[in-house]
């Protein structure tokens, strides 16, 4: 690896660090203020939180709407992403939404657990080999980072220890052991 590219890496990685926790911030403020986001309504954001829950269910820990992922993407894909690619993500969900009552006759939100998890499937599946940027990926992307990089994915899904200790070489590790996170 060269030099230059190492470097512009490490400040795309530092910069992604310092941004997130403002970004989280901003996106919490802006829902409890009921500040309106100009690229959807109540209904967009209602089909961003079911598809975020779907993707990350709440199980022995809180799901994707308890971390506020649905507010945080609406607040990134508008603060964020070039006007091109918020088009992209826009449509996108209005075109998920189309193919969902296409192929069950009725929209996402009102699916079975079973049927979400069909739908999903076949989004990715129809998504492999295509180029970016494209809906599936934007979506499936945003929603693994703004949930594990939330206090509730960071202090709750993954094992988080602000201060990390010593080096442990042979580390027992079973099927109950977490990854780490040292920061939200």
């Amino acid at each position: 690896m060269h030099r230059r590219n190492a470097l512009r890496q490490l400040a795309i990685i530092l910069g992604g660090v310092t941004l997130t926790p403002e970004i989280m911030a901003n996106s919490l403020a802006k829902a409890s203020s009921g500040a309106v986001l100009t690229g959807f309504g109540a209904d967009k954001l209602t089909l961003l939180a079911e598809l975020a829950e779907t993707i990350i269910p709440q199980t022995d820990t809180p799901g994707a709407k308890a971390a506020g992922v649905p507010e945080f993407i609406g607040v990134l894909v508008e603060d964020c992403l070039p006007a091109k690619e918020q088009k992209v993500f826009w449509d996108g969900l209005d075109s998920a939404q189309s193919a969902c009552i296409k192929m069950f006759g009725k929209n996402f939100e009102a699916c079975d657990e079973k049927q979400r998890i069909a739908f999903l499937t076949k989004l990715e599946q129809d998504a492999k080999g295509k180029p970016a940027p494209q809906f599936w990926a934007m979506l499936k992307g945003l929603v693994l980072f703004g949930y594990f990089s939330s206090e509730i994915g960071m202090t709750q899904a993954l094992e988080y220890d602000p201060i990390p200790g010593e080096w442990i070489p042979e580390m027992p590790i079973d099927t109950n052991t977490k990854a780490w996170a040292t920061m939200f």
